[in-house]
């Protein structure tokens, strides 16, 4: 049980709040990719926020985790990160390969995971955790909460100044969400690794930023790449021997997918 591998701060059942003595607000992060972190606000992450990540299709899903861990991966710090999965997710697509996380720069040490069986179980662990003291950040990987429970861990990471990722695998469900930023990734064929051309390539994917409290949207998808040799994103042409298309990753679907999600 998740509740025997941390230490809960406070009861599930009071509604978070804002501590007058609490730590000043962790610093934001960067994705190291110069577009997408000129539409954040302040050109950053926040460190202390609710965030979302969703496919573009079902199928998508498991191109997410990459992602996500990537993202964590700028925070460098080595405290834990709690990883937080219905039991559901985990027959859709397996379990995580740990030693894959050493492209990112992370050690499978690092992760704690959580196998819930129900929904409401997953938000309740992923409060739980975020609660706890020496954690780096939480992901939770199933449904998303309705908006009170978004607004509860968008507090929660407000209060405790750790990062909240959500992996959503419901495709625009349209619920009404308290995170500051909500990206759209869809994974692509990976670009030729430089240093082992005959490899399968390097992480690639297709990245939108459709909602940024703060900031700005992304007016069209980023191909880009994980160069795990700055641990940074970079724009997929950095690595390409070929000019990337100024409509490259766009498809009609995408644009119906961003249009009209301001929830």
């Amino acid at each position: 049980m998740l509740a025997h591998r941390l230490e809960a701060n406070e009861t599930a059942h009071d509604l978070p709040r804002d501590q007058s003595g609490a730590d000043s607000p962790a610093p934001g992060w960067t994705s190291g990719h110069a577009v997408l972190d000129a539409h954040l606000p302040q050109g950053a992450l926040s460190q202390a926020a609710l965030h979302e990540i969703e496919p573009l299709r079902a199928t998508d899903m498991p191109c997410l985790t990459g992602f996500a861990f990537a993202l964590l991966s700028r925070l460098f710090t080595m405290a834990p990160i709690v990883w937080c999965v219905t039991s559901r997710q985990v027959g859709d697509y397996g379990h995580l390969y740990a030693y894959g996380l050493q492209r990112y720069g992370l050690s499978p040490s690092q992760i704690i995971f959580a196998k819930v069986d129900h929904p409401l179980h997953l938000h309740f662990a992923l409060e739980e955790a975020l609660k706890s003291d020496g954690v780096a950040a939480v992901m939770g990987e199933g449904p998303l909460p309705d908006f009170t429970g978004s607004r509860r861990l968008s507090l929660l990471a407000k209060t405790h100044n750790r990062p909240c990722l959500l992996l959503n695998p419901q495709v625009g469900d349209g619920k009404g969400s308290a995170a500051q930023t909500r990206w759209q990734v869809q994974p692509l064929p990976g670009v030729t690794d430089p240093l082992d051309p005959f490899g399968p390539g390097l992480p690639t994917w297709s990245v939108a930023l459709a909602r940024s409290r703060g900031g700005r949207q992304t007016s069209q998808p980023r191909r880009i790449v994980w160069n795990e040799q700055t641990l940074s994103f970079c724009e997929a042409s950095t690595f390409s021997n070929t000019a990337v298309p100024e409509n490259a990753g766009q498809s009609g679907s995408y644009t119906t997918a961003l249009v009209g999600r301001t929830g």
